[in-house]
């Protein structure tokens, strides 16, 4: 608190012994001239400050000790000592803004239709058998639940796994390597393993050709 209190006592000192003056001056861009409004002009190391009017004019109250500093969006900061100071055009430079390069990778607009669409149905799928059921209950439920889940799979194998036309299809519709396929395919069944098994024939062929479509290679 004492340190404060003298340099306030300071600042009102060098106010009046050097006597304060209402600095003016007109602040331009360097290379065309204009005048620049709203650039912030201050006291150094003061809570003294102002901005400039639509036509690049400010004035404020300062003394021969002091220091302006000038502020503005795009331009260098500029500190312009007030000694011998006399109102004048103040020419602020611009600040070149170097952005990091921005890569853009081309890519196909891709949504999954189904996309929660059979959340409650997995979610019953994965409730836990109560505990205190009796055995032959819980047997019961598990043999419902492994039909159940046999029976939704069922469309899957017969499409994807049982019939080459299916493999062979997309890595021509797509010019694959079998190498690219399968990565293709395990990206699918990791992405869609929520809803696949509950697809029709024709549903889990448009999925897959949907899906394929936007992720083959780019060449």
């Amino acid at each position: 608190m004492r340190y404060f209190l003298l340099g306030i006592l300071l600042t009102v000192l060098s106010d009046i012994c050097f006597g304060q003056d209402l600095v003016k001056g007109i602040v331009v861009d360097s290379a065309t001239f204009g005048p620049l409004s709203s650039v912030s002009v201050q006291l150094k190391n003061k809570q003294r400050g102002t901005t400039t009017d639509n036509q690049g004019n400010f004035s404020i109250q300062g003394t021969e000790l002091d220091t302006l500093v000038l502020t503005f969006v795009g331009y260098k900061r500029l500190e312009l000592p007030l000694l011998g100071y006399e109102p004048s055009v103040i020419r602020l430079a611009e600040q070149p803004t170097i952005l990091a390069p921005i890569i853009i990778h081309d890519s196909r607009l891709y949504q999954n239709p189904y996309e929660g669409l059979f959340n409650e149905q997995n979610a019953r799928l994965k409730k836990k058998i109560p505990f205190y059921y009796h055995k032959s209950r819980k047997d019961k439920i598990k043999a419902a639940n492994w039909r159940e889940e046999a029976a939704r799979v069922q469309t899957y194998v017969d499409v994807v796994i049982n019939d080459p036309e299916t493999k062979k299809g997309l890595i021509q519709k797509y010019n694959l390597t079998e190498k690219e396929y399968y990565e293709l395919l395990t990206a699918f069944n990791e992405k869609h393993y929520n809803v696949m098994y509950y697809l029709t024939k024709g549903e889990l062929i448009s999925l897959l050709n949907k899906f394929f479509e936007a992720n083959v290679p780019i060449r």
